[in-house]
């Protein structure tokens, strides 16, 4: 019985330990929130201890780090610092999740090296922690920081006084005052208007200097410093307006311009910015009726210039027509129309160096957004700036007359703007995909092109493809297997997508139309760039749930515009470009990476005829001042792309010598 008790004792002692020690030790070294001084702050830099500097800013930028301060009530600022009895800290990382699917939550985190800025239920804490599957994210807005999970908004509050110097209310009159320090390359955003060329110009015409501008978000920010870089060479201008002279009599070829701008405003926040990499077109002329396109670039806008950059190459000196981006500009669930157009837009502008384009949307992408692009640049959109889309651009129109430049050359291409959001529902807070929408849309756009249809070619650019994954013979990985079926789920593999394609293949067989089908969207998918032409079977789905499909015979060409990014899935930074050549349709599927490519002729049904116009507009004089076309000679200034052209493309051939250049540089992709 001794032996028992003293067994049964010892067991209770164990259980003491395992349990009681570790709670108190934990409790010793609870994890919890202090305010700290720093060293010194003026006029918006706070010094730490360690003389390092740090600056006021007005936002959060992702992968940034912050110092966080409160002001008490005698008006200085305190630190907000997590501590336990071995460390404290109180920089903070930013980090916004982006590698998601547009329909996932919103999702940030703030953290140190050992803690995590948690709020739950109004409470504070210093671990990581998931309460929601709903968003889940910090931001700084109107100097309160600001949590917002599962849609209901808490706001820092500061005790000066409490044992608990920091929670977190859902009273915003009781919100602390809270100001942003950061020592990042980034500070706050100081540029509105990004530089870019006004437009592309030609080898030899005696073009003028170009000039780059930048227009700040504020007249209240004062200009401490700014640098100009011509190919990454600083210039002696220090003003908001460069005039690049370097660049003037060029030989054909691709440049680029930016700035990098520090400053202050009356607030005391500091803006440290780099801009975007203008891109300055000198080329040898335009290819006629042709178009460079993509998909999915999220955010790597770089890629752009790269791109055009390698037509030129490719073509010796010559620029695509037009350029049509198929969707997912931006990274992260779907972007709003405000920062599509105020943040990401100018960018863009910037990177296509003054060649025309157009957008569709993708599911990452605002669809209103896409539309006012493709509206803002004023050829032939009839869109209504509807989030579900519209033509988005039409050669032979008036509005591309007055003011194409690198597209008066495009006259024998019409493009039908198919956004994400046009297959896009929601139904009892279910998401749900399906072109039921559309057909009667793009029914529409289609009886009215074959009205007055002269034999161009008809571009339905979209984000959504129309075949079933991993059912379709050529929905393939780039090693060639075959990827699971059916994946993706509905967003991939839209109901009605049959028939969309029967209503497409009926005009195109109908009215004989020249007709091709663009879109993006299954890099996440792992699925290669696939091209189908006329006769091959394509394989759609009619309803998901029910996992039904239906084959036909394609009259139309249906491909894939190319995944011009690297950063999710089998992206490679691929892009397509497809142009007239002779009586057929070339279309190149090309890398920025190296010089292979995948070449096919496609015959065309027509050859484009300009229809006759009474009355002819003269486009805004810009920077070009002469223009080659391929297949012609030069022309005088009048002539030019940039001081409304007139000339017709019609029947224009691309000239042996191009044709040989390409042929040479053609390499399996």
């Amino acid at each position: 019985m001794k032996l028992f008790r003293k067994a049964a004792a010892f067991f209770a002692a164990a259980v003491f330990f395992t349990i009681l020690i570790p709670f108190q030790t934990q409790t010793a070294k609870a994890d919890h929130y202090i305010a700290s001084a720093p060293y010194s702050l003026e006029k918006g830099v706070l010094t730490l201890e360690n003389g390092e500097k740090w600056y006021k800013v007005n936002e959060f930028e992702n992968g940034n780090d912050y110092i966080i301060t409160v002001k008490g009530s005698d008006d200085s600022e305190v630190m907000l610092t997590a501590a336990n009895d071995s460390i404290s800290e109180y920089i903070w990382h930013y980090y916004r999740s982006t590698m998601v699917t547009s329909i996932a939550p919103e999702y940030t985190t703030l953290s140190s090296r050992s803690f995590y800025l948690i709020s739950h239920e109004n409470q504070l804490y210093a671990v990581s922690n998931w309460w929601t599957d709903g968003d889940s994210f910090w931001e700084y807005r109107d100097g309160s920081l600001r949590y917002n999970g599962n849609g209901i908004t808490s706001y820092l509050k500061y005790d000066e006084n409490g044992d608990v110097p920091f929670s977190c209310t859902n009273d915003l009159s009781e919100a602390a005052e809270v100001s942003l320090y950061s020592n990042g390359e980034y500070l706050s955003r100081a540029i509105a208007v990004q530089p870019s060329a006004e437009s592309y110009v030609i080898e030899g015409s005696g073009y003028a200097a170009p000039t780059f501008s930048v227009k700040l978000h504020s007249d209240d920010i004062t200009v401490d410093s700014i640098k100009w870089f011509t190919d990454g060479k600083v210039q002696s201008c220090a003003q908001l307006s460069f005039t690049a002279d370097s660049l003037k009599n060029m030989k054909a070829g691709v440049h680029r311009v930016n700035c990098i701008i520090e400053g202050h405003d009356g607030q005391n926040v500091h803006y440290r910015e780099r801009s975007a990499d203008a891109a300055f077109i000198i080329a040898k002329g335009v290819m006629p009726d042709s178009f460079m396109t993509f998909s999915d670039v999220h955010e790597q806008y770089f890629f752009i210039t790269e791109a055009i950059e390698k037509i030129m190459n490719h073509t010796n000196g010559y620029v695509p027509a037009l350029v049509i981006c198929t969707g997912d500009l931006v990274n992260g669930p779907t972007a709003s129309k405000d920062i599509m157009l105020d943040r990401y837009y100018p960018q863009i502008v910037s990177y296509l160096g003054g060649l025309d384009a157009v957008f569709v949307s993708g599911n990452h992408d605002s669809g209103e957004a896409a539309s006012i692009m493709s509206d803002n640049a004023g050829l032939g959109a009839e869109n209504q700036r509807s989030p579900y889309g519209g033509q988005i651009y039409k050669g032979t129109s008036a509005a591309a007359a007055l003011n194409g430049k690198s597209s008066h050359f495009a006259k024998g291409l019409t493009v039908y703007g198919l956004n994400f959001e046009a297959s896009l529902d929601k139904i009892n807070g279910a998401f749900y995909y399906s072109y039921d929408r559309t057909i009667e849309k793009l029914d529409s756009f289609l009886k009215k092109t074959a009205e007055d249809y002269h034999g161009e070619l008809v571009v339905i650019s979209a984000h959504s493809g129309l075949h079933v994954l991993g059912v379709q013979p050529e929905s393939v990985s780039p090693y060639g297997r075959q990827i699971s079926k059916w994946i993706g789920e509905n967003q991939y593999n839209v109901d009605h997508s049959y028939e969309l394609a029967k209503l497409i293949n009926s005009y195109a067989e109908k009215y004989n139309m020249d007709i091709v089908y663009l879109f993006g969207h299954d890099h996440s998918r792992q699925e290669s760039e696939l091209l189908m032409t006329e006769g091959d079977t394509l394989i759609s789905t009619i309803d998901y749930n029910n996992r039904t499909y239906d084959s036909q015979p394609l009259k139309f060409t249906y491909a894939h515009s190319g995944y011009l990014s690297t950063t999710i899935g089998c992206a490679n930074a691929h892009f397509s470009f497809i142009y007239r050549n002779g009586d057929s349709y070339s279309f190149d599927l090309m890398s920025t990476y190296d010089d292979t490519l995948r070449h096919t002729d496609i015959k065309a049904k027509n050859t484009f005829k300009e229809p006759v116009v009474t009355t002819v507009s003269s486009a805004p004089t810009t920077v070009a001042t002469k223009t080659t076309v391929a297949g012609t000679s030069a022309k005088k200034a009048s002539d030019s792309p940039a001081t409304g052209d007139s000339f017709s493309i019609t029947g224009i051939a691309i000239p042996a010598v191009i044709l040989m250049i390409l042929s040479r540089k053609r390499k399996k992709i």
